[in-house]
């Protein structure tokens, strides 16, 4: 009971946003996740473990592509590559904890790495949380909505050792 009250108090701080008469609105979650049961729970956390590499372009025209390493121990390190449309490219890697619940895939972003230096970040920014409706989930492709923007991202299970590829050899998976 708890977790899932800590859960909907994260929704209503990271999702949730005051209309004209200061009420909260949350978005509309397609709740498809029927089962309950803790083998399930087990098997989706067990399915979201391991290194997901994902790609997609941004409506100004920038590439951004990550490698999500997620481990079973609720710890994750995104490794990031953005190329903006002249051809900058800039990389950083993030570092936090991540969960599941139900349909919802929930991050928290701890701080930044840097070589071997870690920077962390301020617990006390609602940006350093973020929450997804997770729509899809197989063993090797997971499709999810940002609760915050809306914004629909793909990524796919890759081996261990798989990088981001170079702008040159342009592989998409």
């Amino acid at each position: 009971m708890s977790r899932t009250l800590i859960i909907l108090l994260l929704l209503c701080n990271l999702a949730g946003c005051r209309d004209e008469t200061g009420q909260i609105s949350l978005p509309t979650l397609e709740l498809n996740w029927h089962s309950d049961s803790a083998d399930a729970r087990q098997t989706t956390w067990n399915t979201m473990v391991g290194r997901w590499y994902g790609d997609r372009m941004d409506e100004d025209g920038e590439r951004i592509q990550w490698i999500t390493q997620r481990h079973a121990d609720g710890t994750y390190q995104v490794d990031f590559r953005s190329t903006t449309a002249r051809g900058r490219i800039e990389n950083s890697t993030d570092l936090g904890q991540w969960g599941m619940a139900g349909p919802i895939y929930f991050g928290f972003f701890r701080g930044w790495l840097e070589g071997d230096v870690f920077t962390p970040s301020d617990p006390r920014q609602a940006d350093n949380y973020d929450a997804y409706n997770v729509i899809s989930l197989t063993d090797d492709l997971m499709i999810y909505d940002s609760l915050t923007t809306g914004t629909r991202y793909e990524a796919r299970r890759v081996p261990e050792g798989f990088h981001i590829p170079d702008a040159a050899s342009e592989t998409r998976l």
